[in-house]
């Protein structure tokens, strides 16, 4: 048997293993455990709100995400016995908190298919490196990995600027009779730039991979993308260039479009110049300048429909651009650029933010930002020593 407050003092300090969070998450139905720290929470609370700090944002839930963090701790029936309202909000605040915290957790073990992702659940999760560095890396046919750098050439890579951008030109490898695949992961808050074999020119996103044939051998140029990606493609009317990602395929001959594929229930095509085709395996359709499509998880569905082209282009100019963008979406903008777990608390479409912040700034500079419309507002928890967890509602 736990003791009850410690188990919750070391909740607080970012110390709770995932069996004592279980476990604090179950006795939260317990009438006795309740009484026994709603005194301890009141403290915790006045101290925080002495310090100015966020938890206190905690306590101020909406008329709807009130009921529902009562049916998770509660049940389907709320306690009948009547309690003062402020420290009421509170305890039901910190219950959240564990809740949030738990499922996170649970989230991390799980398998979950996007069906059964809905707003109140885990959005992003922190992004691994699939090396021990920070930068941009290569995958070799043979799982080696190469980190790459402006100032490092290998014999896979250099460094060649263009037009005042720096790519990373990949080289052909000359012995090789069959396709030689290879992968270029590009981790959080970085992106990378890329001159393909063929002369076509690719800008990764953050939490973005491309694994691609070197050599191309074969009729067409074939890449997958998971992530977001801009394409200029090199024209070659004999050989088409075929993007794949999801539940989608491109084929273009020679034209410039971005792609936005994290697998985020959709995957958004837009089209800056030339011609593209989209198709997944029940219909297709091609693409005029301007125009973006939209195909929903499984390829069941596609819109097509103007496109905001300056929130496509806003990435590679390192900002964020929301456009009516939900808690949802701003929190997976904001887990791929930072590399920390971002949860969301909200029921519904919840507030649509427009509005375009710099990614230079950090990570506690946007959430202020966010937190100055009066409608967003944030909390940092702590996990373990350096690691963060950020909690989003409004």
């Amino acid at each position: 048997m736990y003791n009850k407050k410690q188990v919750f003092e070391q909740y607080l300090a970012g110390k709770c293993t995932p069996e004592q969070a279980a476990w604090l998450v179950d006795t939260f139905s317990d009438e006795d455990f309740r009484a026994e720290l709603e005194q301890y929470v009141d403290e915790v609370f006045e101290a925080e709100s002495r310090q100015e700090d966020h938890i206190e944002e905690l306590a101020i839930l909406s008329k709807e995400q009130s009921p529902v963090i009562e049916t998770m701790i509660f049940g389907e029936e709320s306690p009948s016995r009547v309690r003062p309202l402020v420290p009421y909000l509170r305890w039901i605040a910190v219950a959240a908190a564990v809740i949030i915290g738990f499922v996170g957790y649970q989230r991390s073990q799980d398998t979950v298919t996007p069906s059964e992702i809905t707003s109140s659940d885990v959005i992003a999760k922190e992004t691994g490196n699939v090396a021990a560095t920070d930068g941009v890396t290569l995958t070799l046919p043979n799982g080696d990995i190469v980190e790459l750098s402006d100032d490092k050439e290998t014999r896979y890579a250099s460094t060649e600027k263009q037009d005042g951008d720096s790519f990373f030109e990949l080289k052909k490898l000359d012995e090789a009779k069959e396709p030689m695949i290879q992968q270029i992961n590009v981790p959080a808050g970085k992106t990378g730039s890329l001159l393909l074999t063929d002369g076509t020119k690719v800008w990764l996103n953050a939490s973005s991979k491309l694994t691609y044939d070197v050599n191309f051998i074969g009729g067409v140029r074939k890449v997958e993308l998971e992530g977001e990606a801009y394409f200029e493609v090199a024209k070659n009317k004999e050989k088409p260039f075929l993007v794949f990602s999801n539940d989608q395929k491109i084929r273009v001959l020679g034209t410039h479009f971005n792609v936005k594929a994290y697998g985020d229930n959709r995957t958004t095509t837009t089209l800056m110049e030339g011609s593209v085709e989209v198709a997944t395996n029940s219909q297709a359709y091609t693409l005029k300048p301007g125009q973006s499509s939209v195909v929903t998880w499984g390829g069941a569905d596609m819109k097509v429909g103007p496109a905001q082209m300056d929130k496509v282009n806003a990435w590679r100019n390192r900002e964020f651009a929301f456009f009516d963008a939900s808690l949802d979406q701003i929190g997976n903008e904001l887990s791929r650029w930072y590399g920390v777990e971002v949860q969301v608390v909200t029921r519904g479409k919840g507030y649509g933010f427009t509005g375009v912040i710099s990614r230079n700034r950090s990570l506690e500079d946007v959430l202020e930002v966010l937190n100055r419309t009066g409608q967003i507002r944030y909390h940092i928890v702590p996990v373990g020593v350096t690691e963060r967890r950020v909690v989003l509602m409004v």
